[in-house]
């Protein structure tokens, strides 16, 4: 905004005077003055840049305060907590992007704890800084997810805060003046009348007679609008509830709204009275809050209006003015003062706590080289003992390793030649069997015991024992069991990552993959002139994902689909899953696919 030279301003403005102050009544006087001390302060304010009162800092400094030890207690609640203060803080100074971006914070933790009054709180606080945009749609949608909230929670605080604000809500100056009219609400005295009645209720029944008083002063803003002079009742029950609970400031806010009142219902012979009492609690408690006596003088000015005292009322609304801009030159002083003063005692601090740190350190340096000479001759003697103690040991571990290599030799072999044994009495039996249903079940169990013997060759054939290479040890069980059936030519889509697993992780993974391929060798490679079996294992986490499918027919039955989960290879896959504490799922809609998770006790 551009504005004029003011000393031109000023000179049209006294030759106007001039040839006109004979002829003019003192009313249009007293505006024509007013104009031009507005004009004065106007400038003063658009020039200000957008600042943080003292009150402001002071308030975004314990919100700061909060947010850190909450952050340091890893208290999701409280870290919601300071992000609600520090947009409340920016919403009263008027930065509502920046209070919706703390509000979004606070948000997106509180709606994971559920229903809450705190969270009811923040729905609130948002629809004020949407009204304060006149976004007064998003405000009303904002009310009614608050009163949802209150109501779920049952908190009839929450509901009387709520109806409050809705109340405040269709009273909206801006609304009423609004172009295009909202959606959801209108203008409306009679339906805000309605909800601070509502919310009057509700503090009967909580007993808050704090906000009972507020809401009576609410009601009585509102029969202003309507011209009732029941009005004044209404403030004067604020006005004594206030000053039965000893809420001096509230008290003066509500006499503030009195005295209002009394002027626009014809009734000034009332006010100075009250303005008296204000300006002597004021002197008495040594005020000096810009915006408490920025309203009083207003009142004044108000006042001498009414009664046509037009000297007095502008002297007042000089003095008003000169407290506006006071007020600017505080904030801006008060805030550079304050960091100034913050900035220098950080800066003492930082440096008594380095001298003090150095100190501590010089002394502590002292105690360690004392302590070490203390210790390296300590040390001295004692490695001396151990290494004679060391030397006896090491030979005598070194005379029972060679022992135990002997005798894991022989165990091997025993191993061996037992699950060998084993194979070939399975492999006789096999043969005495005419019933093919019994001859198959036998070389399955001959598949299962080359599993077992794969893994033992892996497990103990090499330097490092009890541990498999999971991708090898896979692979050679496919080529096994494919061999065994006769489909080496079967295409094979192999990705295992590199993983290491213990013996008792590795046993079941090896029998389940012996049962599921020997599955798709059985039902889904004959007739399939396209074969194909995939075995993919990755990392997802902390868990390995082993993924085997074929490219069969799948079960597309779901009889046949429950004969296969009752079946004994079926039932042994469940076993080797639980047994190492995972899941697993088939699907059967394309192929056969098998899924199964697990967390490995190795993970090299």
């Amino acid at each position: 905004m551009v504005f004029p030279d003011e000393d031109i301003f000023l000179h049209f403005f006294s030759l106007a005077l001039a040839s006109n102050s004979f002829f003019m009544p003192p009313y249009k006087v007293f505006y024509l003055i007013t104009v031009i001390s507005l004009f004065t302060g106007l400038r003063a304010v658009v020039a200000q840049k957008t600042i943080y009162s003292a009150e402001h800092i002071r308030k975004i400094a314990y919100a700061d305060s909060v947010l850190k030890v909450a952050i340091l207690k890893k208290d999701s609640l409280q870290i919601a907590e300071g992000y609600y203060l520090l947009g409340k803080i920016e919403l009263s100074a008027g930065n509502f992007l920046t209070s919706h971006v703390w509000f979004m914070k606070s948000l997106r933790i509180q709606e994971k704890f559920g229903d809450s009054y705190e969270l009811g709180r923040l729905h609130i606080r948002i629809k004020e800084k949407e009204q304060r945009q006149g976004h007064f749609d998003e405000a009303f949608q904002q009310l009614k997810i608050a009163e949802g909230i209150f109501k779920r929670a049952k908190s009839n605080a929450g509901l009387m805060r709520t109806y409050s604000s809705l109340g405040e809500l269709y009273v909206d100056e801006s609304l009423k003046n609004r172009v295009q009219p909202s959606k959801n609400i209108q203008f409306n005295i009679d339906s805000a009348f309605f909800y601070q009645k509502k919310a009057e209720l509700l503090a009967i029944q909580l007993k808050d007679s704090i906000g009972w008083a507020n809401i009576q002063i609410s009601l009585g803003k509102l029969l202003v609008l309507k011209k009732d002079p029941r009005a004044i009742t209404y403030f004067q029950h604020a006005y004594n509830e206030f000053a039965r609970l000893k809420e001096d400031n509230e008290r003066v806010s509500a006499m503030l709204f009195l005295a209002s009142a009394y002027l626009t219902f014809n009734q000034p012979e009332k006010v100075p009275d009250i303005l008296k009492q204000i300006q002597q609690f004021y002197e008495k408690q040594h005020l000096h809050h810009y915006a408490w006596l920025r309203s009083l003088e207003t009142s004044y000015v108000n006042y001498y209006k009414a009664t046509k005292q037009w000297e007095k009322a502008f002297i007042h609304l000089e003095i008003l003015k000169d407290l506006e801009r006071k007020e600017l030159m505080a904030d801006q002083e008060g805030a550079i003062t304050r960091l100034e003063i913050e900035y220098e005692t950080q800066k003492k601090e930082a440096l008594l706590t380095k001298k003090n740190e150095e100190l501590a350190l010089s002394n502590e340096n002292s105690r360690t080289q004392q302590l070490f000479l203390r210790t390296l001759a300590a040390l001295f003697l004692l490695t001396a003992g151990l290494g004679f103690f060391y030397y006896q040991l090491s030979r005598k571990n070194q005379q029972i390793s060679q022992r135990n290599e002997v005798l894991i030799r022989e165990q091997n072999h025993r191993v061996k030649n037992n699950l060998q044994l084993v194979s070939s009495l399975l492999s006789l039996q096999a043969n005495q069997f005419s019933d093919a249903a019994s001859k198959q079940a036998t070389e399955n169990n001959l598949l299962r015991i080359e599993s077992m013997a794969i893994l033992h060759r892996r497990l103990y054939d090499k330097e490092e024992l009890a541990v498999i290479n999971l991708a090898d040890f896979i692979r050679e069980i496919a080529e096994v069991v494919l061999q065994t059936f006769g489909y080496m030519h079967v295409e094979l889509d192999y990705k295992v990552i590199p993983v290491k697993l213990n013996a008792d992780q590795a046993l079941p993974v090896g029998l389940i993959i012996t049962e599921l391929i020997t599955n798709a060798c059985k039902y889904a490679f004959p007739d399939n002139p396209d074969p194909r079996l995939t075995i993919v294992c990755d990392k997802e986490k902390d868990e390995l994902e082993l993924t085997i499918a074929d490219n069969g027919p799948g079960l597309k039955n779901n009889l046949l689909v429950g004969a296969v989960k009752q079946s004994f290879g079926m039932k042994l896959i469940q076993m080797q899953v639980a047994q190492m504490r995972g899941t697993y799922n088939f699907n059967f809609s394309a192929g056969t696919t098998f899924t199964m998770k697990f967390k490995p006790d190795v993970l090299l």
